[in-house]
């Protein structure tokens, strides 16, 4: 008998299979979300890594309107006057965004490029899978495509050598094809790279700085050489800053501390290192939860292996030989349970990567360092869940095991602590999701003044908004399911143009948006009057009260101020008529700052960018018709960068803070079902070892509603004592989380609903075994023991 083998322990497993689900199942769920967690952590710090010169390469972003805006960009023309200044910079690179408009066999194709200076691949180490990375953007006409934007173009052939030719008849010759830009700070749409002279916005062209420019059009990197530590210039950078752009102050941003800056930024992906922080939170929370069950099953079923142990004892196992007995055993059923999350992973990483927003790279999983974690975490764990149950069944004197009593000594030792923590953490995680999840329905269900159900928005190719936009409107309103067409520069939705004016003899700016279409937008979007003056004419404008405001008018007047020509964009009329003041319309989402606000309601819209479609049914099927007539029509494919249905449009500004909390939502969902089957297989374990005492309860005269009391109210005390430690953690953290927040819920309540919810789960949970030990014949176990 000293000699151990595992036949003994696979019966056992066999006999006890709730146990032995429980355990499997909780474990291998518990690892799988913890191993996608582990990927997407390691990759989200290794962002950018790959770059050999990281470390010498910083991003000048600009900090503006009184630190209250921070970003990652600046214009390209600042990079020169660095060049100039600073001898230790070796090489600059700038880029801003651009597309291709391909001639693709009579048809269009759409191709998202970056405009980036000739130094762009021998600044940053982007994997090449064709080409020469030092020459390839030499020569202005030259292209570098991605991989996959390749593979679409051409196939699997060799694409070196061959031409691209654009609807404008501008021909590039493709030198290069480098990896997909994944993992990295560089947007993932982009599909190509060329040279930074076709940028055609002129705000974004050196020649026009610093006069007219767009400030932070494009992203701007200086390479210093080893040993400089650029960012401790800050200061004297900023002072050099005001001697040729005065009033916008540099941020110095080392490359491999970028992704987590904080910093806005255009052309770039930022990393938020608070949903990876809630990840691993939420991540080692589920963790214990398994860690937990596992340890608290063995340690309780420890008590039904006793005779066994006993057994082995008098055939002359040492302590020693039990403990290492147990720890094996548990390493089989970790190795096992391994085995099985790895699989679960591999297959939940798809819909893993759609909900984190990033493409999880399973080959790290084969990495000898993930391996070795793998390996250490099977160790710690089976030695953690081996010990207990070995201390416990190697101080066992066969005395108690004929007697019947070792079960009683240790039947509530573990099983109160484990049971109680495993509530706190549901409790938490629980009231977080909930509170999380009302708050973003709360904001994007807010009332924003202007209707977004069954509205289709698209944006109009460049190059053919005057030559087909007839015949698209006109096509549009043949369809069936069409209900009205509106074209128009902007939307309430996108929130249009927006222009800065500071009048004679003021101090203050005014910041003006504009939005101009058809008639049919004010209906189709539902915006309404205050007071309707009736106005007739060809062009009318409305405005809202801050504009009102703004343009010192009042609500009786006829016409519009003299102001109005001092701030009117060209495509507003000269001679438009005063309509009424708009009714309360927040532009783009219940968040947004709002501004003085102009609509211009005219017949013709001269070059409109969108056309808003009204649609009756199913707008899903409404927006695959409406595609087929777009490609009819213009020859290419719908720009899907964003959400052509106006309520997903809205929602998409909360589109991370909505990843967050479905993340949380799930991983809550996990950590109850992971608590209740811990709960289900413990509260079993629990009553068997009081059966004694139920059945002499019994024999003495208790009901069976008596003893069901009983056993259930010593479970609700766990979530009560549970609660009371939960509600201050979620207070700590959901009240600071709710802060950023102008617009909010009351979300206090949710707390104590989600205590409610455990409450009612472990009371469903120890019920049916509560109820049938109540039934049971005391007799049974009287005799049994």
């Amino acid at each position: 008998m000293s000699n151990f083998n595992l036949k003994s322990y696979f019966t056992f497993l066999s006999r006890n299979k709730t146990y032995t689900a429980v355990n499997v199942f909780g474990l291998a769920v518990s690892l799988t979300f913890v191993i996608i967690i582990g990927l997407y952590t390691w990759q989200e710090f290794y962002i950018d890594r790959q770059h050999s010169k990281a470390k010498r390469i910083y991003n000048i972003g600009l900090n503006m309107d009184d630190g209250t805006w921070r970003t990652a960009n600046c214009h390209h023309a600042v990079l020169r006057y660095l060049r100039s200044r600073y001898p230790e910079i070796e090489q600059t690179c700038g880029f801003t965004a651009g597309s291709l408009k391909l001639k693709d066999n009579g048809n269009f194709v759409n191709l998202n490029v970056l405009e980036a200076d000739s130094t762009f691949f021998s600044m940053f180490d982007f994997p090449f899978v064709q080409g020469n990375r030092i020459n390839c953007l030499d020569q202005k006409g030259n292209i570098v495509l991605t991989e996959s934007a390749a593979r679409r173009l051409f196939g699997n052939t060799a694409v070196i050598g061959r031409t691209l030719t654009t609807a404008e008849n501008n021909h590039f010759r493709i030198t290069g094809v480098v990896k997909d830009f994944d993992n990295t700070f560089i947007d993932k749409d982009i599909q190509g790279v060329i040279d930074f002279s076709y940028t055609i916005n002129m705000a974004n062209m050196d020649e026009n700085f610093p006069h007219m420019v767009n400030i932070t059009g494009a992203a701007s990197f200086v390479q210093v050489r080893e040993g400089c530590d650029f960012a401790a210039k800050q200061k004297d950078v900023d002072a050099y800053f005001q001697t040729f752009w005065e009033d916008n102050h540099p941020i110095i941003t080392r490359l491999d501390k970028l992704y987590f800056s904080g910093l806005d930024a255009f052309l770039m992906q930022m990393g938020n290192l608070t949903l990876v922080k809630i990840l691993l939170a939420v991540g080692i929370a589920i963790l214990l939860f398994s860690i937990m069950n596992y340890v608290n099953l063995t340690v309780a079923q420890s008590g039904y292996r006793a005779r066994e142990m006993a057994t082995r004892r008098l055939f002359g196992c040492t302590k020693g030989t039990v403990g290492v007995n147990m720890f094996t055993e548990s390493l089989v059923m970790c190795v096992i349970s391994m085995l099985i999350a790895v699989t679960l992973a591999c297959a939940c990483a798809p819909y893993a990567s759609q909900l984190l927003d990033t493409k999880l790279d399973l080959s790290l999983l084969a990495s000898p360092l993930t391996v070795g974690i793998m390996a250490a975490f099977i160790l710690l764990v089976s030695l953690a869940s081996g010990v207990l149950p070995a201390t416990i069944l190697s101080r066992v004197k066969p005395i108690e095991v004929v007697r019947g009593t070792f079960r009683t000594h240790t039947k509530m030792i573990f099983s109160r602590v484990f049971i109680t923590v495993q509530n706190i953490i549901t409790i938490t995680m629980l009231a977080c999701a909930m509170i999380m999840s009302m708050q973003m329905l709360h904001l994007t269900k807010a009332p924003l003044g202007f209707n977004t159900e069954n509205i289709i928005c698209i944006e109009y190719p460049d190059n053919y908004s005057s030559r087909n936009s007839g015949e698209f409107e006109d096509r549009l309103r043949s369809l069936p399911f069409v209900k009205a067409v509106a074209p128009s520069c902007g939307t309430p939705a996108t929130g249009g143009n927006n222009k800065t004016v500071t009048f004679d003899g003021e101090k203050r700016e005014w910041s003006f948006q504009f939005i101009s279409g058809t008639p049919e937008m004010m209906k189709i979007y539902g915006l309404t009057l205050k007071n309707d003056l009736h106005a007739k004419g060809d062009s009318i404008v409305y405005l809202n009260d801050m504009a009102m405001k703004a343009l010192q008018m009042k609500p009786t007047d006829r016409h519009l101020s003299s102001r109005y020509e001092q701030i009117r964009y060209g495509y507003f009329r000269k001679n438009a008529e005063f309509g009424g003041v708009l009714n309360e319309l927040r532009i783009r989402n219940i968040l947004e700052e709002q501004h003085p606000l102009l609509v211009q309601a005219c017949n013709n819209i001269q070059n409109p960018w969108n056309i808003s479609i009204l649609v009756s049914g199913d707008p899903v099927e409404a927006y695959a018709k409406i595609k087929d007539v777009y490609k009819e029509v213009f020859h290419e494919d719908i720009d899907e960068s964003s959400s052509p249905f106006v309520d997903k449009y809205v929602q998409e500004r909360f589109k991370q803070e909505l990843r967050t909390t479905k993340i949380v939502s799930l991983f809550a969902f996990i950590a109850i079902i992971i608590s209740l089957l811990g709960l289900v297989a413990m509260s079993t374990y629990f009553i068997q070892q009081r059966a004694r005492e139920i059945a002499v309860r019994k024999v003495f005269g208790s009901t069976g509603n008596q003893i069901r009391l009983r056993l259930i109210r010593t479970f609700m005390l766990y979530v009560g004592i549970a609660f009371i430690i939960a509600v201050p953690i979620v207070v700590h953290f959901m009240s600071k989380w709710i802060e950023q927040y102008s617009y909010r819920i009351i979300w206090w309540p949710w707390i104590v609903a989600a205590g409610v919810i455990v409450m009612l789960i472990s009371l469903a949970a120890v019920a049916v075994q509560s109820w049938m030990a109540s039934n049971e014949n005391p007799v049974k176990n009287i005799r049994q023991e």
